[in-house]
Order: C-alpha cells, then structure tokens, then sequence
C-alpha cells in the first residue's frame, strides 16, 4: 500500500515552468477568441468530469464529488462567490457535449489535445498522469513500447483521449475493445476477452485498490506516455473572465504546496483508511 502512494504522489511534479509559458499562450487565445455566453448570468459554476479518476475527480462514499480538480475548482469559485453545481455522474462523452454548448462551464480534469484545444478554453496543468499498460499476471507479455501491442487486443475507456500521438497509433493499428464503463474495465481482462487494458495510473491503481486486484492485475512500465492533467473550459460559459487569474491561482496552489496535500487526501489508500 505504502508502494502504490508513493507511486501517486510521485505523479505530481513542479509545474511552475509550464506553468508560466501555457499561461501566455493561453491569455492570448482568450484575447482573440473568448466570447461569453448571454443566455445566462454567472452566478454557479456547473462542473463535469470522470468519476473513478482518483485522485483527480471522484464520487466518494457518501455521494459527495471530491479530487483534486474539485478542491482547486471550489477554491476558484469561492475566490470569484460563485455557487459550485458538480455533475460527475453526466457519462464524459455528454459532458464533452454540453460542454461545447455552455450547459457546463468546466471539465474536472482532462489531458490535451489539438482537437480539445480548438472546441475549449484550457488551463495551467495541475498534475500529471501516466498512460499505462495493465495486465493479467498469468498471461504477461513484453511491452517496450506501444508498437509491442500490435497483434494483442485490448480495451481503454469510451470517449477518452490519451493524447493525439497515442490515439493516432491506436485507431491506426491496434485492436481495441472501447468500454463504456470505465470503474469495471478490468473486468474484460479478467474473463480474457482482451490481453492488456490502457488506462492512466490514477485510473489503473484506483481500480485495483477498490476492486481487490492488487497483484492479479498489473501495471506495466515504463508508461507509454507521462500526460499534464488540466481543466477545460467551455468558450460559450459566462464563468471564465478570467483565465489568467484561474492560471495564477493554480500556480500559487502548486508553489505552496497545496496541490501536494490534495493528491494525498484524495489518493485511493488514503480513501478506504
């Protein structure tokens, strides 16, 4: 147990660096592009996002949203007296579409891509998550890179992006079992229907914790991928006037350490204690 918190919170380095050059870029895509929605007063700041992804965004035992991304965005709309509205049980690939409509102001947590960063408005990142190879101990096999899943078939969660590189490769070449039910992927590895799952390492040891898997299902290393972890705006919200202050506020919450202490209250281990 102790093995796998140290893995976790290994994941979140010092983003300070990045922090500074996305910032930039980032105002001056708001400069050009940002245009608020009329069709609605920000007064609450409606959130979706993936529940399971601990300890980015999750439901926990009592039906409360909980994460890192939930703390930095309560914080955020406590900052600007705005109410928070959380809907991690709105399925991502709906939450990607009202987000693209303004019927959600934010995605709780969301790698980069090109296409994402056409359609959204996103931030500094905040953590940052592996992209792993999880398999079945009885039937291992070598994987040095992605290319070594060709001729295996796998599963990864419906609606979700690993980066274009990877996604590129994958629905080029790779066999692939897409689930919709991300908290019970494990499940086609364990009746053999596929040969390794992709998933990222929160996603991945999350579910080992919760379902009792550790040591039957293993991760593989190293990563296919290290991805940053950020939050996604909608371009039709009226709630972001400001992505250079939700920017700095990421930054003061990584240099203080803030962001640290939230990856530990909310790691897996730290939930079942």
């Amino acid at each position: 147990m102790h093995r796998l918190r140290h893995i976790f919170a290994g994941l979140l380095i010092s983003l300070v660096p990045s922090l500074l050059l996305f910032t930039s870029n980032n105002a001056l895509a708001h400069d050009l592009i940002w245009k608020p929605s009329v069709n609605r007063a920000c007064d609450k700041l409606i959130v979706g996002g993936a529940n399971g992804w601990e300890p980015v965004s999750y439901v926990d035992e009592n039906g409360m949203p909980q994460g890192v991304a939930i703390e930095v965005l309560r914080h955020y709309a406590k900052n600007w007296g705005l109410e928070t509205d959380i809907h991690l049980e709105i399925p991502w690939t709906r939450s990607l579409r009202m987000l693209e409509t303004g019927q959600i102001d934010v995605i709780a947590g969301a790698y980069f891509t090109d296409q994402r960063n056409l359609e959204f408005i996103y931030s500094v990142p905040f953590a940052n998550d592996d992209v792993m190879i999880f398999q079945h101990r009885d039937f291992p096999f070598r994987v040095s890179g992605i290319s070594d899943l060709m001729g295996h078939r796998g599963a990864r969660p419906q609606g979700g992006s690993y980066g274009d590189e990877i996604d590129r490769f994958a629905k080029q070449w790779l066999d692939m079992v897409y689930s919709p039910t991300g908290d019970r992927i494990f499940d086609v590895l364990l009746n053999g229907r596929v040969d390794y799952v992709m998933l990222g390492r929160y996603d991945g040891m999350a579910n080992i914790l919760n379902d009792k898997l550790d040591g039957i299902v293993l991760p593989v290393e190293p990563p296919l991928a290290v991805n940053k972890v950020y939050l996604i705006f909608s371009r039709n919200s009226p709630c972001l006037a400001d992505t250079v202050t939700l920017n700095n506020l990421i930054g003061e919450l990584d240099e203080n350490g803030q962001l640290a202490q939230w990856v530990q209250l909310h790691l897996p281990s730290s939930n079942s204690n």
